[in-house]
């Protein structure tokens, strides 16, 4: 579990992840350098439970990333896991996942997560296509949907492997540093068992005083990470050995186009002139590098609005 300046939540997530029972050897909670309290709070609940192992960071890494990379360090675990501070385990989750790994020999297992708007409570589940029913992938490419579930924290993934493959987060600030990551894990060929289980509650605090820093899209800044997270992971993908990973990336690519665009585009009306000017440039810019079977492999609107911004060198209303 990572936390930074989380006081407020983490408790919640370290007995989340406590509470999933024997088969949790260890929570190893790592502290990037907290300002809040969050270091005394992780020592009373190390001090309540010997599986509780507190790694606290002495700067701050700025992202997600590295604080993550010190957890696959320290782990003894055959098996591993990702926590934010401000998320929970759903009751089951470990077991189901677990099981799964063992009963097929994988490398990683993945299950559904669930997105809970907060304070209203309202649950949608993300990439349920993904999760409708218990399945072996031998090979990611066999399944090239996998590409559209870019969360790391709903998987549990063999520690061995995770070693073998060098297979880590980018390092330091790194927005959508999730995306990189799991574009490593396909790109080694795992075997995935997948479990229609709910495995993961991922918390969205809208109307937070400070969002997280993916929810915080009123910059360009963060359009211009998005893009770049997307083009390392399509080029990991498409690097990898076989015509699998070019098939991979091709459904990467129609994902960025029916997903990042569309949801980036619906806010476009909500952004200054300049706002829309830099991020039409950076858009044109990027979708040129797409070749026509990328967009002829993402379904419509997504396709449209790609091919518009193709089409004109300025904005259009879109």
């Amino acid at each position: 579990m990572i936390g930074y300046n989380d006081a407020a939540h983490l408790a919640d997530a370290v007995r989340s992840a406590l509470a999933q029972g024997p088969a949790v050897h260890e929570v190893i909670a790592v502290d990037d350098c907290s300002t809040d309290g969050s270091a005394e709070i992780l020592a009373g609940l190390a001090a309540g439970d010997p599986r509780v192992r507190v790694i606290l960071r002495e700067t701050n890494s700025g992202g997600c990333g590295t604080p993550r990379n010190d957890g696959i360090d320290a782990a003894e675990a055959p098996y591993l896991m990702f926590l934010d501070s401000d998320d929970v385990l759903p009751p089951g989750a470990v077991d189901a996942l677990l099981t799964a790994a063992r009963q097929h020999d994988a490398e990683v297992a993945s299950g559904l997560c669930v997105r809970r708007e907060l304070p209203s409570g309202r649950e949608v589940p993300w990439q349920p296509d993904v999760y409708r029913k218990a399945q072996l992938v031998t090979r990611p490419e066999l399944r090239p949907r996998l590409v559209h579930d870019t969360l790391c924290v709903n998987k549990l993934y063999r520690t061995a492997f995770l070693r073998e493959h060098g297979i880590r987060f980018p390092e330091g600030r790194f927005i959508y540093e999730d995306f990189v990551f799991t574009a490593r894990m396909l790109a080694a060929a795992p075997r995935i068992a997948l479990v229609p289980d709910t495995v993961y509650v991922w918390h969205v605090r809208r109307a937070a005083a400070k969002l997280s820093i993916s929810l915080d899209r009123s910059d360009i800044a963060n359009w211009q990470a998005r893009i770049e997270a997307h083009r390392q992971s399509v080029e990991i993908l498409r690097d990898a050995r076989g015509v699998g990973g070019k098939r991979l990336a091709r459904a990467a690519r129609a994902k960025f186009v029916d997903h990042s665009l569309r949801m980036y585009t619906r806010e476009l009306t909500a952004r200054g002139t300049e706002y829309r000017r830099e991020w039409w440039a950076l858009t044109r810019a990027y979708l040129a590098t797409f070749d026509a079977a990328d967009l002829d492999a993402a379904p419509a609107p997504g396709r449209v609005i790609a091919r518009v911004i193709l089409a004109s060198d300025e904005p259009r209303d879109l």
